[in-house]
């Protein structure tokens, strides 16, 4: 047994009985605390050990369903101006959690079976990684073709509309792939078109004012650039600390920063370096209840899901299972054959599943609400096992792949970043990962046929 995984439980347990002191707390609360320190401890555990990109779903899950959910719950919920802005939890913590505890437990452990099935997971990749070094000696300037592929698309994507744009959006993620192509090869002067692409993908998020594909992204591409190498402990828990520090502070100033690119009247780089320095330069606030309300708010996919469940079915019914089969039409069903197929973004679910009508922002009731909204509660936590199954078994596909092409690995970052994600739909995650393999396979086939490339 691994000694390690002993003492994370045993730390959990500990700051499990610490929080008890206090006896308001829910059963399923002090657990979801538990189980979230464990899977966090875990995870950072496992960096350069192994490489399971839906250990990070895992830990959203735990994070934005449970654990912010608790917060609200006991620090803001009976608040007058939070109800007044409709930020509450909207139905009674034993509703909730009858229903959420379950569900991600179902999710968790759909994840996690093929993994318990097949023991030699952590090696398998371990391996595929290291053909994939092999393979790519030589060839460092696939990786260089990608990049330049992926700038010139990331800039197509102002100018290029409708449909198109999704096609132009997914040759930029050629970017991603190719900073690992390089880095994994034994191509010249490597070091500076790593840094120009991080620059262009960094610099893009300023522009757009939307940094949560670079946060995914950046997480997912070092977790595989880390697989195989030695680390000791302290610096593994000073690289993960530093990254809840980047994600804190850029969740903190997003909502300023954002306001002011898109409103045409500031952004760039020197406005984002002030407002992070006015967060640094009061560490107080960032312990003040009302001033973190912002970023608990923002992370409480709880707060949504709970008005899917006052909504559903007392104003509307449920949608018995059909805006998922839709969802998985519409992946494969191109909109020159289905016009009205569903746009992905939130709009229609929140209206229809919460009777909310968003408009000029985004926001969205996320998979386990629309597992909820469609099956209600044993069939939401059917489903639930489903789905995280569905993407397990999507890795255990992508392993086998890797036994005759080992770089496919490398694309890993990009087919699981929108599937890695919780504050979405079924319709944008599973439509992602499945028109991204479609992808990845057209590339492969190209390289193949048309630029004589063994990618």
């Amino acid at each position: 047994m691994n000694i390690s995984r002993i003492i994370f439980a045993l730390f959990a347990l500990f700051i499990v009985l610490l929080v008890s002191a206090n006896d308001s707390f829910r059963i399923e609360e002090l657990t979801a605390i538990g189980l979230f320190v464990y899977f966090l401890l875990n995870f950072i555990d496992s960096i350069g050990k192994s490489y399971n990109p839906l250990d990070v779903l895992i830990l959203i899950a735990l994070f934005q369903c449970m654990v912010m959910p608790t917060v609200v719950y006991h620090v803001y919920n009976d608040d007058i101006g939070i109800k007044a802005l409709k930020y509450d939890m909207t139905v009674s913590a034993d509703r909730y959690y009858g229903f959420i505890f379950p569900a991600v437990i179902a999710l968790i452990i759909g994840i996690k079976l093929p993994g318990v099935a097949q023991r030699s997971y952590q090696q398998r990749i371990y391996q595929t990684i290291q053909r994939a070094k092999q393979h790519l000696q030589g060839k460092g300037n696939v990786g260089f073709l990608f990049i330049i592929i992926g700038f010139v698309s990331g800039i197509m994507t102002f100018f290029v509309p409708g449909d198109l744009n999704y096609v132009v959006y997914l040759f930029e993620k050629l970017l991603y792939v190719g900073v690992l192509y390089i880095y994994f090869s034994d191509f010249k002067s490597k070091k500076l078109y790593l840094g120009l692409a991080f620059f262009f993908i960094f610099s893009k998020s300023l522009v757009a004012g939307m940094f949560g594909e670079l946060v995914y992204i950046v997480m997912l591409g070092s977790l595989l650039v880390l697989l195989g190498q030695k680390i000791k402990n302290y610096l593994k828990f000073g690289i993960a600390l530093a990254g809840m520090v980047f994600i804190f502070l850029i969740q903190s100033v997003k909502s300023e920063y954002r306001a002011a690119a898109w409103s045409g009247t500031g952004g760039g780089a020197s406005l984002y370096l002030e407002l992070v320095q006015d967060r640094l330069s009061d560490p107080g606030k960032f312990f003040d209840w009302t001033t973190l309300f912002p970023f608990v708010n923002r992370a409480n996919q709880g707060m949504i899901i709970g008005k899917v469940m006052d909504h559903v079915p007392a104003r509307a019914p449920f949608a018995n299972g059909e805006t998922i089969f839709t969802s998985l039409a519409a992946s494969f069903v191109p909109r020159l054959l289905w016009p009205n197929k569903p746009i992905a973004g939130g709009k229609v679910n929140m209206e229809r599943f919460t009777g909310f009508v968003i408009d000029g922002y985004s926001m969205n009731i996320s998979p386990l609400g629309e597992a909820y909204g469609n099956f209600d509660v044993e069939g939401g936590i059917v489903f639930m096992f489903f789905y995280g199954l569905f993407f397990a078994l999507v890795i255990t596909m992508l392993l086998q792949i890797g036994k005759k092409r080992p770089t496919i690995l490398l694309w890993i970052p990009v087919l699981f970043l929108n599937s890695v994600q919780i504050e979405t739909d079924i319709l944008m995650c599973v439509n992602s990962m499945i028109k991204s393999l479609l992808f990845v396979w057209f590339c492969y086939w190209a390289g193949d046929r048309f630029l004589r490339l063994k990618l």
